[in-house]
């Protein structure tokens, strides 16, 4: 059985300029409250205050 692959080689399954722009706009806030929260999570548990 052959596989067929994209004639460009990279599928692209969207525009960068459509499908990136929303998603890293809201990606980039999660990433450093996500880190923010971490680092507090870890700063209680080493002062020993759970």
């Amino acid at each position: 059985m052959r596989v067929l692959t994209h004639p460009r080689g990279l599928p692209r399954p969207r525009p960068v300029a459509t499908g990136a722009d929303p998603m890293s706009r809201y990606v980039a806030p999660l990433g450093f409250t996500l880190a923010a929260v971490w680092v507090a999570v870890l700063f209680v548990l080493a002062n020993g205050g759970h």
